[in-house]
């Protein structure tokens, strides 16, 4: 099995920090497993043809 490659994302440390914190007693070890779990929960939306489906996903309905 090939070995999964990473790559970095910024966010600001206040917004890290905050997360970290509503994450305690969550289940989640880190918020880079919350963060990869919403990307994986939101990602087809965001990829739809569907633009109801998209305009949902970014927040707009």
């Amino acid at each position: 099995m090939a070995k999964v490659k990473y790559v970095n994302i910024s966010i600001p440390k206040p917004l890290y920090e905050r997360l970290e914190k509503a994450l305690k007693d969550s289940g989640y070890r880190s918020p880079t497993e919350y963060i990869i779990f919403l990307i994986r929960k939101h990602l087809a939306d965001l990829e739809s043809d569907d633009l109801d489906r998209r305009l949902r996903a970014l927040g707009y309905k």
